[in-house]
């Protein structure tokens, strides 16, 4: 009973939040302007470009020291990563770690999220980097549903490669983060998976309601017809989420990022689904994964508990 007074509650509050209020306000105070630079980061990060570049060669030097395995999990560009840890006890069945990459939605590939990996097979652990297509070549929806494939094949197929398929976890950046509360909050069942495929999240810098959203200026590129903006907003099926969820963001990134993510965690707290809460100091949007790529980090160490 409690989860769901909570989770009418919460429906209530989304109503209120998507009200425009004032002369010449689009969603809360912000005008249109104010909006389209609240969720475009470039606008917060004036090293983003730096920062992006980085995803790419830390990427590939990841991929030069722990040589992944490319698999495919359906046609076009529906691949994905698997790193393995150079050496691992016979019939061992390690957990995964499955991440999704940012790019809004329009960008970059597996090949940039690569990094983490050595975080994760340096622990016995296996990485797996998710590609999928992007826009324009398919819609939002589409890509949530090839990530939504991937972890069916991935609980399908992952013990071959010396993973548990009852130890899956899904972590994801930005636009990538918006897909891993989408993975969370999949109807399994449904797509012929248990409700508890995934045992654990980690989402970075995401976007969790996607009406202010395609209330800013990327609904020019973003397009969602009839109740798909409902549909893929994670925080309008918080009773979905089966499993503890890290909720992490950088404290120099632009305020609609900050509140989504409080309002994100403020939300799963009430579940008792919230795993911890990071805001990471000193930390732009773009810088916010990388805190990944070192295993010593709190955020690491935090993640890597999760999955032992």
């Amino acid at each position: 009973m409690k989860r769901r007074q909570f989770t009418a509650a919460l429906a209530g509050l989304l109503c209120l939040s998507s009200r425009a209020y004032g002369t010449g306000n689009v969603f809360l105070d912000y005008d249109q302007a104010a909006l389209d630079q609240a969720y475009d980061q470039r606008n917060w990060a004036p090293n983003f470009a730096d920062v992006i570049a980085r995803y790419s060669t830390d990427s590939a030097a990841a991929r030069a020291q722990f040589p992944p395995r490319t698999e495919r999990y359906g046609p076009g560009d529906e691949t994905l990563d698997i790193f393995s840890p150079p050496v691992t006890r016979p019939g061992r069945k390690l957990p995964v770690m499955v991440f999704v990459h940012g790019g809004a939605w329009r960008a970059l590939s597996k090949d940039d999220a690569s990094a983490p990996a050595g975080t994760f097979v340096s622990n016995g652990c296996l990485y797996v980097a998710l590609n999928f297509s992007n826009i324009p070549a398919v819609r939002l929806p589409e890509m949530a549903k090839q990530c939504q494939k991937a972890i069916l094949w991935l609980y399908a197929n992952i013990e071959r490669f010396g993973g548990d398929a009852n130890r899956i976890f899904v972590s994801g950046h930005s636009s990538g983060g918006h897909l891993c509360a989408v993975l969370l909050t999949t109807d399994w069942p449904s797509l012929g998976a248990p409700m508890d495929v995934i045992k654990g999240g980690v989402t970075m810098s995401g976007m969790y309601d996607l009406y202010p959203v395609m209330k800013s200026s990327r609904s020019s590129y973003v397009k969602l017809v009839g109740d798909e903006m409902a549909e893929f907003s994670p925080m309008r099926h918080l009773g979905k989420i089966r499993c503890p969820v890290i909720v992490v963001s950088g404290d120099k990134e632009s305020p609609e990022f900050k509140r989504q993510a409080a309002d994100f965690a403020t939300a799963l707290a009430g579940m008792g689904m919230l795993k911890e809460r990071f805001t990471l100091a000193n930390c732009n949007h773009f810088e916010v994964p990388e805190a990944l790529n070192n295993q010593r980090t709190p955020l690491s160490t935090a993640v890597l508990k999760m999955m032992s």
